[in-house]
């Protein structure tokens, strides 16, 4: 597998293209690992989780395309994590795999992507039968395991909500096929109980969890939505008081803003006083090898 950060930003992006806040003016002046694109991740050339507006940045960059892509995992409907418009590009291609491209998000994920792929067209039916030539849908309910290409993916429901009705990101639990488990938890926010229930006598290798805020100042402990760093040292301690983390699993933290102070060092600094061993993610970074249990 080849485990790559695409993007590590929120939904602004860092900096933020409307800002000229001071942190924002710091992030375009020491540039590198500070600069952030929407947050997406590839697993392999097969498999990806999200597709963002940032896509052709990300992948030109790095020397990559969607090309053999087959089975796309969405976390939630919000546009920095789900870009239909760019999804859709596919289209406009002078030459593809010619394969479907099996797309997997929750059932209220699902009908709201056929509402808004309908409302592209005069001719509603039209436009979801041009839709179908490319893609199909594969609604996923929470708390259940489904084998997705080459992937196990258990669908957890974080406490961020999207535009689909009663819609909740999803933070998949997966199982590679080498063996690793990686839970990806973007757009995650303090967790329900029945999802601490669910990872309860589960463990994971890799977890790649969001520290949205960063240290900015006020924000809530164990806040729906999102989280900041003190927040995601909270559920660290929760993962391993349940077992579902441990000393070998590897810690990652993603989809940052820019409403905060913390650059990509400072923030890493941060961490390394935690008694927490966390890295910092950066567009690009790849994960490498890992201990196996």
């Amino acid at each position: 597998m080849e485990l790559v950060f695409l993007g590590t930003g929120a939904a602004e992006g860092v900096p933020s293209y409307y800002c000229r806040c001071a942190y924002c003016m710091r992030v375009r002046q020491e540039g590198g690992k500070n600069i952030r694109s929407r947050s997406s991740f590839r697993i392999d050339a097969k498999h990806q989780i999200d597709f963002g507006p940032d896509i052709f940045h990300q992948l030109t960059r790095l020397g990559l395309d969607v090309y053999d892509l087959e089975h796309l995992l969405i976390t939630h409907t919000h546009e920095d994590h789900f870009d239909l418009a760019e999804l859709l590009t596919k289209q406009c291609t002078i030459e593809h795999n010619e394969k479907l491209m099996h797309i997997y998000l929750s059932e209220p994920a699902a009908e709201w992507t056929l509402k808004q792929i309908a409302s592209y067209s005069s001719d509603p039916e039209k436009a979801k039968e041009r839709f179908s030539r490319q893609f199909v849908l594969h609604p996923l309910k929470y708390f259940e395991t489904y084998r997705i290409g080459d992937l196990e993916a258990a669908t957890v429901p974080g406490s961020h909500r999207a535009h689909g009705v009663n819609e909740l990101a999803i933070n998949y639990l997966l199982k590679l096929p080498d063996g690793t488990t990686l839970h990806y938890a973007l757009d995650t926010g303090w967790y329900a109980e029945e999802s601490w229930e669910f990872l309860k006598g589960r463990r994971t290798d890799i977890l790649i969890m969001e520290s949205t805020f960063g240290n900015r100042a006020g924000y809530p402990v164990r806040a729906p939505g999102h989280l900041d760093l003190p927040n995601f040292l909270l559920m660290l301690d929760r993962m391993r008081e349940i077992g579902f983390i441990d000393d070998r699993t590897r810690i990652f933290a993603s989809h940052i803003n820019s409403a905060h102070s913390l650059l990509h060092d400072e923030m890493q600094a941060e961490f390394d006083r935690s008694a927490h061993k966390v890295t910092v993610a950066y567009d690009g970074m790849v994960i490498g090898s890992i201990e196996k249990n």
